[in-house]
């Protein structure tokens, strides 16, 4: 049989290095917006820009991503060809001959001041989101109380929220743990609302720096341990340690660092638009990034 071949319109910078070292693998899951293969014990996408340009991922056109999608089978085998640069599967061959190479790059804070400007525009933009987190979090009643003036007393999720403004910065591990512990795998979907927030709390601390080494350290912990969230997510926030994001949550953080104005209601719309509620965990994640930075005596 004759297999047809597809040739991916783009792909990020560190795919071809991965697919090398991996070699072999199989399809992982199918979805409508394209499908992921596992690459020993590394996950890639293939399938459209739906969701902005993912750092695993290889995009093609939206008619290719559909004819992809239609003739692959879940848990088939799959290899990179690297005499052709393509991945071979049983009916189908994905080129990277003709796609461009792509990095989503990251803009450092400018200052204290566009910090200031890029927080309230962000609060003002989500205290006006009528549908809760997928964790059930009003973003408008959180943070009034969190602004109020006087003791507070939180209860539930709200009271990890704050925790999690805590220990970002802590020398603590096993507060850190136990804060990560509640939100790692929390909610529902391929990518549960919990590791949505914080890949958004990362990408902020991705421009500016503040996060414990610590923290980084026992949240790789817990990802390489044990099956803590689904595989999709965790491919995510693998990446998200590294500081690598998919473009739509790159340009929402870049905005809010650069003080550039005139793409910000854009990005954020577009990120809003990921997913049932990831958009919105991601945007409310970036803001508890923000929070801390603000706050990093919150008590």
């Amino acid at each position: 049989m004759i297999k047809s071949t597809l040739f991916g319109e783009g792909y990020s910078d560190l795919i071809p290095l991965l697919l090398s070292k991996k070699g072999n693998g199989h399809v992982h899951s199918i979805f409508k917006n394209g499908f992921n293969i596992k690459m020993d014990d590394s996950l890639v996408f293939i399938g459209n820009k739906k969701n902005g340009l993912l750092p695993f991922g290889i995009h093609l056109l939206e008619v290719d991503t559909l004819r992809a999608v239609s003739v692959v089978n879940n848990g088939e085998a799959v290899f990179w060809n690297t005499r052709t640069n393509s991945l071979e599967f049983s009916s189908l061959s994905i080129s990277l001959e003709k796609g461009h190479r792509f990095k989503n790059e990251l803009t450092s804070l400018k200052s204290n001041q566009v910090f200031e400007i890029g927080f309230e525009n962000l609060c003002a933009q989500l205290s006006t989101m009528e549908e809760l987190t997928g964790l059930d979090i009003d973003i408008n009643q959180f943070l009034k109380r969190f602004n109020g003036i006087g003791e507070k007393k939180w209860f539930g999720p709200e009271s990890y929220l704050v925790m999690l403004i805590e220990v970002v910065m802590s020398s603590d591990r096993y507060l850190i743990e136990k804060t990560l512990r509640y939100f790692l795998g929390r909610g529902k979907g391929l990518t549960p609302s919990g590791d949505d927030m914080i890949v958004g709390l990362l990408a902020f601390d991705a421009t500016s720096n503040f996060i414990s080494a610590l923290f980084y350290q026992q949240l790789s912990e817990l990802l390489e341990s044990e099956p803590i969230t689904t595989d999709v997510s965790r491919e995510y926030l693998r990446y998200a340690i590294r500081h690598e994001f998919g473009s739509t949550v790159t340009e929402l953080v870049n905005s809010l660092a650069s003080g550039d104005d005139s793409t910000f209601n854009k990005a954020f719309q577009n990120l809003l638009e990921v997913g049932h509620s990831s958009g919105l965990d991601t945007l409310f994640g970036i803001l508890i990034g923000m929070l801390a930075f603000k706050n990093p005596n919150e008590q």
